[in-house]
């Protein structure tokens, strides 16, 4: 009996244990943002779009005397429930709606992220409260997401203008620095451009994958109670309902397999995916089939379009961030991608390149300071008279670009400039961008050589003076004048 006590408490005692462990690896080990940031920026886009299109018809939606009257919904909400939008006067109205816009588009990109996520959550659960007849799916998908997001506050972590701004000031401060000796002037932050795992975006991204779960394992539940869904012929029903289906498709009456392996398809998906969605072997699985799901939804139902793209957004928390990474930057042995040749004598030449090391999600760009680079260890074809000229950058590949090539070049690499190089890569503008880049080049300010000219200690004044002991050979070199400022010369 003691033994039996005994195990029983031992046992109690492992199980506490393994739970109290299991539950603070789930939630509390750090985890990549970078999936979180990507969310962030299909979440902000989705309910950008919402909200402007209520804006077509916004007195309409929001308005004191619209298709619902203010008095008649707050009557209709539950205890406690609010919305901005019932104390917003008509009058005001449209530059409410306005200054809402711009919250989503700063949370979109990242700015200001910690307090625009809050506020993105708020301008969402006013909005559906206001205009419940407007309610659907998508609209409870986009709550939960920006919920989530705030409550982590860990979204703008990764692909945001917050962590671009502090990256870039940390890379304008190096560039500021003196160069050392043999290795040249530092252009690079001090944060990599891998952004940190961090205890709040595991938490962000577990209680998505949580309500995901719930939501699929719940749908799949609910679906076996229709009988549709047991003959196989509840897809055919959705396909051929005119108030939801775009195009025809009576033709496929002539394919009943299909349509059977379609409903039963979709629905071994829900009913599946809160099991094998945890597991790594099976996880991609699931989640291509749920996108796939999402999109062939849509493609029957255009109204369901945004639903479905929030619901693949939500899916992305399943994501490994270092895949996702990997699709813009390549793997380990692919970096880095570009080497730059820069002239590091150049301040704008330094700041220029500060500004693409910030924007470097990985190692994908390797700054190199032409005044002290062994040119023929880069490449043969290289000189030093060409690349004083103009920017020059090495691909990985061997490939060789200069000046406003070279730009673009870097610009394709990285995604936050992307859109930039596209646009500078369109006939005309590339013209007009080697115009303009030759004539920047060819009045870039360089600082002045540390020649004995320019760096020498000044003359004492007489022997009476108090500093005239720092003018012999152990004089501190701290006190020669800046190579940027008004030398004196000796009498």
């Amino acid at each position: 009996m003691r033994r039996l006590l005994t195990d029983a408490v031992d046992y109690l005692s492992d199980l506490t244990t393994a739970v109290r462990d299991g539950w603070s690896r789930f939630f509390f080990r750090p985890a990549d943002p970078t999936a979180l940031g990507l969310i962030r920026i299909a979440t902000g886009l989705l309910a950008l779009w919402s909200l402007f299109v209520l804006g077509l018809d916004l007195h309409a939606y929001l308005g004191s005397q619209g298709w619902v009257d203010a008095e008649s919904t707050r009557q209709a909400l539950q205890p406690f429930a609010w919305s901005f939008w019932f104390f917003v006067p008509d009058s005001m109205l449209r530059l409410v709606w306005a200054a809402c816009l711009v919250v989503f588009a700063l949370f979109t990109v990242g700015l200001f992220s910690r307090t625009t996520a809050v506020l993105a959550w708020i301008v969402v659960v006013s909005t559906v409260r206001r205009a419940p007849f407007a309610l659907f799916g998508f609209d409870q998908i986009l709550s939960l997401l920006t919920l989530y997001l705030a409550v982590c506050g860990a979204s703008g972590q990764a692909f945001s203008l917050d962590r671009f701004l502090r990256r870039y000031r940390q890379a304008r401060a190096a560039a500021a620095m003196p160069g050392k000796p043999g290795v040249g002037r530092l252009v690079s932050p001090l944060d990599p451009g891998v952004p940190r795992s961090t205890i709040a975006a595991n938490l962000g991204l577990r209680l998505i994958q949580l309500h995901l779960v719930f939501i699929y394992g719940m749908a799949g539940l609910a679906k076996l109670q229709g009988p549709s869904w047991w003959n196989g012929m509840a897809i055919w029903g959705t396909m051929t309902a005119g108030e939801f289906a775009a195009l025809d498709f009576t033709g496929l009456a002539a394919w009943p397999k299909l349509l059977n392996l379609l409903t039963h398809g979709s629905l071994a998906l829900e009913l599946l995916y809160p099991i094998f969605i945890w597991t790594g072997l099976t996880r991609p699985l699931m989640i291509v089939g749920a996108a796939l799901l999402h999109l062939g939804i849509a493609v029957v139902s255009p109204g369901l379009t945004e639903f479905g793209l929030a619901m693949i957004a939500g899916n992305l928390a399943f994501v490994s961030g270092v895949w996702l990474r990997g699709l813009a930057t390549g793997g380990a042995d692919e970096q880095p991608a570009l080497r730059v040749l820069f002239d590091g004598a150049c301040p704008r030449c330094r700041a220029s390149m500060a500004l693409i090391t910030a924007a470097d999600p990985d190692h994908v760009v390797e700054p190199v300071d032409l005044t002290t680079a062994d040119l023929a260890t880069i490449d043969r074809r290289l000189t030093r008279d060409a690349c004083m000229k103009a920017m020059h950058v090495v691909s990985r590949g061997g490939k060789l670009r200069s000046g406003f090539d070279a730009v673009t070049m870097i610009g394709r690499r990285l995604p936050l400039f992307q859109p930039l190089a596209i646009l500078g890569s369109l006939p005309g503008v590339v013209h007009l961008g080697r115009n303009v880049y030759n004539r920047i080049a060819a009045s870039r300010p360089r600082e002045a050589p540390c020649t004995d000219e320019v760096c020498a200690i000044p003359a004492p004044v007489s022997s009476a003076t108090p500093n005239s002991a720092r003018s012999g050979p152990s004089a501190d070199p701290r006190d020669a004048p800046r190579p940027d400022s008004q030398t004196v010369k000796h009498p």
